[in-house]
């Protein structure tokens, strides 16, 4: 099992240490964790932002987890150069080893007669989410169709998924994430009891150049191999080196015999009727909020406009002391998905910008007024 720390860190409900540790207690790594997390994450992983509320129609009928995977060999498959140079390697030993990837790998899979265990439905932002769908759309094959089992996350577009069975499509409860696929995939492997967990695909730049864009990625991964129980194993040997993963060849992770179908342990999914009266009572929570927030934005645009507006500095300190109340942090970040505000939670504000102050106040407020509109709205219209 991961240590509680690290699926907790990855929900961003928290904004200290300290909070952290009252909330789940002490382990020896809770400080490496968390200072991942500030220093490559900004302090903000964005996993529970659902700004186009893509949860309210997301066709899961069950959520669930991983069975005991106890002695078992996973890998990651990605699609850097690794994963293609190896393809015959791993059909040869397709029945002695998991094969966890995301929609991208599964298409490649599929390119060469493969499916593999488990399909990750993963994005790191909204945006990243409509392009994969876009993807899809245009593609002539859809690989999610073909596996036999889809995990997919509440933020998943319908579109995305809409032709997977429902039998072979689940949320996966709990998430232990940070919003990065191929971490997420190794962090369910470890929580499942694999005994072997490889990489393979996942090259993050080459040994002499390591992509800097995916630091983040590769030091999460490093933490990781320190957090689970499983040998980590690197069988992209012309990728860039993570810190806890052994480079060998392929040919190491195949199990003695065959293995069995992925086993999951279901439990029922709220319904979309249920989704749809958790958001109408969030509204109802945060409406006082949303009124307040109305009234600062149109002080904000005035100042923005040039009119004399008095007490800028009270507004946003208003706006701050919001994180304050667990409660209410948790329902304006998931529950109307902002990421304006929260950020400001985290870097605060410079109270001596004086007339400028109405930059963040504005965008902030303008994030929150909008976004609760168009939650509203849309409660509405489904309930129709």
């Amino acid at each position: 099992m991961l240590p509680a720390f690290f699926q907790a860190i990855g929900t961003d409900r928290y904004l200290s240490s300290e909070e952290l540790r009252a909330a789940v207690g002490e382990h020896p790594q809770t400080w490496n964790g968390w200072s991942l997390y500030r220093t490559s994450f900004d302090g903000f992983c964005e996993t529970r932002l659902d700004p186009q509320c893509h949860r309210l129609e997301h066709p899961a009928r069950t959520a669930g987890q991983l069975e005991s995977m106890r002695g078992e060999p996973v890998i990651v498959f990605g699609t850097g150069p690794s994963a293609f140079a190896a393809l015959t390697t791993l059909a040869r030993m397709r029945d002695r080893i998991r094969i966890f990837t995301s929609p991208r790998g599964a298409e490649v899979l599929a390119a060469h007669g493969l499916v593999p265990d488990l399909v990750i439905v993963e994005h790191r932002t909204a945006l990243d989410a409509h392009h994969s769908a876009r993807h899809l759309r245009d593609s002539r094959v859809d690989p999610l169709r073909l596996g036999p089992l889809v995990a997919a996350e509440w933020r998943t577009p319908r579109a995305l998924i809409a032709g997977v069975p429902p039998d072979r499509l689940l949320v996966p409860d709990p998430l232990p994430t940070w919003g990065l696929w191929p971490a997420t995939a190794v962090a369910l492997a470890g929580q499942a009891g694999a005994a072997r967990i490889g990489l393979l695909g996942i090259d993050l730049g080459t040994v002499l150049q390591p992509d800097p864009a995916f630091v983040p990625l590769a030091r999460l991964l490093g933490l990781l191999s320190d957090l689970v129980a499983a040998d980590t194993l690197d069988c992209g040997a012309a990728g860039s080196r993570k810190h806890g993963w052994t480079v060998e060849s392929l040919g190491v992770m195949a199990a003695a015999g065959p293995l069995g179908r992925l086993k999951v342990h279901r439990m029922p999914a709220p319904s979309i009727d249920e989704r749809i009266s958790a958001m109408r009572e969030m509204l109802g929570h945060v409406s006082p909020i949303v009124e307040r927030t109305r009234d600062i934005l149109a002080l904000g645009l005035r100042a923005r406009g040039g009119g004399t507006v008095k007490g800028l500095e009270t507004m946003a300190s208003e706006m701050l002391s919001w994180s304050a109340d667990v409660e209410v942090r948790i329902s304006l970040q998931e529950g109307l998905g902002l990421s304006f505000l929260p950020r400001l939670w985290r870097t605060g504000v410079d109270l001596s910008l004086g007339r400028s102050l109405w930059r963040p106040v504005v965008l902030a407020a303008h994030e929150l007024v909008g976004q609760a509109q168009r939650l509203d709205a849309l409660t509405k219209r489904a309930a129709a």
